[in-house]
């Protein structure tokens, strides 16, 4: 048994990818495409290679708003062919970038964002007001779910299961459209959350008005 469980171990240790200078090898050859941008750029120096570097006057692009208000590439690639000279590190302008290039880059920023956020996020245990989550639920959410659905998943998970839930659905990675878009929603959902945004969702969904339902 021992002997077994040694050499599961081993493999698995031999399987994971090895970090090399510009973090780990992405899950995707789209986002391998952005990573080696991302790196051979040099923007992990000042951004860090999970975005929570910071350095040097760099912003802060886990928490961007200008990050989050972009979908693939449109407001990240106009800053990054501009450049931003006035830092007090300067970021240099990449104009020559093509727009495959901006797109893959923003791709990857978007993908460390999520991991980082979904790290942030999942432990949170501040208190919610329901009223409030009432309300961004009814804004952010009713256009694909019901308040029957949001009790429905009250009544099935625990607080921290259900937690995890909102920030990254489960479901298989299909050709259905509807899914994909649906994960993809909750995704840029998971990259703008504010701590108290959760918070109050979370009290919403087990506040008694939506248990009754």
């Amino acid at each position: 048994m021992r002997l077994w469980l040694a050499a599961i171990l081993a493999t698995a240790a031999f399987a994971q990818p090895k970090p090399d200078a510009g973090g780990f090898p992405a899950p995707t050859p789209q986002l391998e495409r952005g990573r080696t941008v991302y790196v051979q750029s040099s923007c992990h120096f000042c951004h860090g290679i999970d975005l929570t570097g910071a350095a040097m006057g760099a912003a802060d692009l886990m928490h961007s708003p200008l990050v989050g208000a972009d979908k693939n590439g449109e407001v990240i690639g106009a800053v990054v062919r501009k450049g931003l000279p006035n830092l007090q590190t300067a970021m240099p302008q990449y104009s020559d970038y093509t727009d495959a290039q901006i797109q893959d880059l923003a791709a990857y920023i978007h993908y460390l964002r999520r991991q980082g956020r979904y790290k942030e996020l999942t432990p949170l245990n501040g208190a919610g007001d329901a009223k409030a989550g009432g309300e961004y639920f009814k804004a952010q959410c009713a256009g694909c779910h019901s308040d029957a659905e949001a009790a429905a998943a009250a009544r099935k998970y625990q607080p921290s299961a259900l937690r995890s839930r909102i920030l990254r659905p489960d479901g298989a990675a299909t050709s259905d459209s509807k899914i994909t878009a649906g994960r993809e929603a909750h995704a840029r959902l998971l990259e703008r959350y504010r701590d108290q945004d959760l918070s109050d969702l979370l009290a919403y969904f087990q506040s008694d008005s939506t248990r009754s339902k």
